[in-house]
Parts: C-alpha cells; sequence; structure tokens
C-alpha cells in the first residue's frame, strides 16, 4: 500500500498495525465493489475485515475518508501498471500508440468495476480530485515518453501539443466508458477490445496529420 493510503489514516506503529490497516482497506474495496455506496458501512467493512467497527474508526474518521484509501490504492495499481507500459521500446509511431492503447486499456479493465464505484461515490471531493489527477498526469508522462521518440512522423506544427490532445482525448474516452453512463446506451455497447482497436487508429491518424 502506498504512503499516500497511510496519510488518511492514524499512524499505524508497529508492523501488525500496517497488515491490519492492509486488510480494512482491501475489505472496504471488495464491499464497495460489491455492494455499493449505498451499502458501504463501517459495519459491512468491519464484517468483511473481520474486524470491530471501532476498530475501524480508530483508523478512519468516516466512510468518506476511507473511501480516499481505496482510491489512493486502486490509483497506485493503475500507476505502476502505467510505468510498466512506458518501459516497452517501440519500434514506430504506429507500434507505441498501439502498445499504449492496448496495454492501458487492458490494465483498466483490471479495475474499471471499482473505479466507476469511486466515480459516483465521491462527490467532488477535493482530496480524491487531486489524487486523481496526480494520476492523470503520470499517465501524460507516460504517454509522452513512448511518444516523443517518433514525433519526426507527427504530422502536426506543434508536436507536443499534438501528444497531449491525443492523450487527452483517449484518456476521456475510456474514463467516459468506465463512468458509464445511463443516456450513453450506444457508448456502453463499444467493447474494450473494439475501443482498443478504434481509439488507437483515431490517435494515430490525429498524430500524423
Amino acid at each position: 500500500m502506498s504512503t499516500a493510503t497511510t496519510r488518511h489514516a492514524h499512524p499505524a506503529k508497529q508492523e501488525r498495525s500496517q497488515r491490519n490497516l492492509e486488510k480494512i482497506v482491501s475489505a472496504a474495496e471488495t464491499v464497495l465493489s460489491r455492494d455499493g455506496w449505498e451499502a458501504f458501512t463501517m459495519k459491512a467493512v468491519a464484517d468483511e475485515a473481520g474486524a470491530s467497527v471501532g476498530g475501524i474508526y480508530r483508523r478512519f474518521a468516516s466512510k468518506e475518508q476511507l473511501l480516499r484509501a481505496i482510491k489512493d490504492n486502486v490509483l497506485t495499481r493503475a500507476d505502476s501498471r502505467h510505468k510498466n507500459i512506458a518501459v516497452y521500446q517501440a519500434s514506430s509511431l504506429s507500434d507505441a500508440v498501439e502498445h499504449y492503447a492496448r496495454s492501458r486499456i487492458d490494465a483498466l479493465t483490471g479495475y474499471a468495476d471499482i473505479l466507476k464505484k469511486i466515480f459516483d461515490a465521491q462527490q467532488g471531493d477535493a482530496v480524491m480530485q487531486n489524487r486523481g489527477r496526480q494520476s492523470l498526469q503520470l499517465g501524460l508522462r507516460t504517454f509522452r515518453s513512448m511518444i516523443s521518440p517518433f514525433r519526426a512522423e507527427i504530422g502536426h506544427k506543434d508536436p507536443e501539443l499534438a501528444i497531449e490532445m491525443a492523450f487527452y482525448v483517449f484518456n476521456a474516452t475510456i474514463l467516459r466508458k468506465v463512468q458509464g453512463y445511463a443516456s450513453d446506451t450506444v457508448f456502453d455497447h463499444l467493447e474494450w477490445d473494439v475501443l482498443k482497436v478504434e481509439l488507437a487508429q483515431l490517435v494515430l491518424r490525429y498524430l500524423r496529420g
């Protein structure tokens, strides 16, 4: 678990306390993913973790604070996958874009459900929004590091702007898919495997100009 997660809780002084903290956050993620925000209570988390409600409250003052720890945990895993994506040695702009789109979406599908529950529950929480922005900036840096070596293949007059815009369009699309608004019935029927191919082609054509 990242140090950012532990910042949301009272300090755990011993290794056993740290393990218990991680167990609580893991149980909380399970409850949120399985039951949703309305059923997400300290008692439900305590039951899942095999802990007392008082024990939960000693570490987290509210379920909103616990939700922050869940989001941090999920995004820490996502950030780790981004770093793994960045080590790939692409041979061309096309290879770089296709690898990023495929790897990013493959990783996202592993935590898309819990991420949607977090989005539904966070309700404008400034701390959680800031954590999301940190992860977004890491994603942009990763994308830029993969695409920049092939700037000679970019047809836009401002390659740096093109890279940034391509990333934001890609990211906005997959997050819209994760959030899955009820009104987006057509978009909801686009499977992740379709998005891998279509988004890679969209980004590649834009970059090439």
